[in-house]
């Protein structure tokens, strides 16, 4: 069983934006990115307080300084147009053959409104959005669209393969509506932090969702868990987080890989030895132990105490 590390760096994993991270030095940058792929992290999530155009700089940056490291770049839809956004995301895909991913969020906008009508037209525009994104991303003849949120005259990205860019997207959400739109476009499905009965039941409902579309057993699933330094446990921090040694830790995972979680997005890891002890002593041993798509080991079978919030 495939099982990917996402390195998040700096910020908390409750917050909608990340703030001070390496990214902010860019030489500092460059050797952390690449000391993640040494590590054996999978991805790098660039969620920037600065927005689209930061975010984008960044993912080039990491991009052009690295190898083989996957990139997830947050973007909410809106801010630009599908096509102008299809176009710029298209150029990145190029550049890292094929290693940029899009995450997409709930909506800066519902931070703080339980408005369900603002929630409804929100998604479908997203859903519209993605739709679009997908389709300029694949044809290869100009289209016309005419829709509830955007119009398009000769949409086309002249800049892809010619298959098309394939790229992969990642999102969220516990409405039925969310579900629904995840269960149409997600490759990636982001579950909110909870234990292990609350991630079943969630991974079951995304599952039923994406049923007529034929993708119940194509999206893979992503956790974010929050990390101290794995030699131990230190609290404080108002956050998720999973404390203890390394077996700990990996006990803990592999509770929720055995619940369909393929993906870690691991908050917490904000320097370079921390970095380091987590690629040495803990992705390995949970990639071991699904290796041949067999059970956890009898010594990580036990289900541990879920994550526990430190307040």
């Amino acid at each position: 069983m495939q099982i990917d590390f996402t390195h998040c760096p700096g910020g908390v994993a409750d917050k909608d934006e990340l703030h001070s991270s390496f990214f902010s030095d860019t030489a500092v940058a460059v050797q952390r990115l690449r000391q993640l792929e040494r590590a054996g992290f999978d991805c790098v999530l660039i969620d920037d307080m600065g927005g689209l155009l930061a975010n984008m700089d960044l993912a080039s940056l990491a991009l052009r300084s690295t190898q083989s490291i996957g990139v997830l770049v947050s973007h909410w839809p809106g801010i630009v147009a599908p096509v102008v956004a299809a176009r710029q995301f298209a150029a990145f895909d190029q550049i890292g053959s094929g290693r940029l991913a899009l995450r997409v969020p709930p909506s800066r906008d519902l931070r703080e409104t339980n408005d369900d009508s603002s929630l409804v037209a929100t998604l479908g525009r997203t859903d519209e959005y993605l739709m679009l994104l997908k389709r300029l991303w694949s044809n290869a003849q100009p289209f016309d669209h005419e829709g509830l949120f955007y119009r398009i005259h000769g949409g086309f990205v002249p800049m892809k393969a010619a298959e098309g860019a394939v790229i992969r997207l990642q999102l969220g959400g516990l409405s039925g509506t969310a579900l629904k739109i995840a269960g149409r476009h997600a490759d990636r499905f982001e579950l909110p932090v909870g234990g292990f009965d609350d991630t079943l039941r969630l991974i079951e409902r995304v599952r039923v969702a994406a049923e007529p579309f034929g993708r119940a057993q194509r999206i893979r699933f992503s956790l974010p868990v929050h990390v101290g330094h794995v030699q131990a446990g230190e609290g404080g921090q108002q956050d998720w987080q999973l404390t203890g040694e390394p077996e700990h830790v990996v006990s803990v995972l592999a509770g929720f890989v055995e619940l369909g979680v393929s993906d870690f997005i691991v908050h917490g890891l904000d320097d370079a030895d921390a970095v380091e002890a987590f690629g040495r002593q803990v992705i390995p041993a949970l990639r071991k132990a699904f290796r041949r798509h067999d059970p956890a080991p009898t010594h990580l079978r036990k289900r541990p105490a879920m994550l526990r919030r430190i307040v």
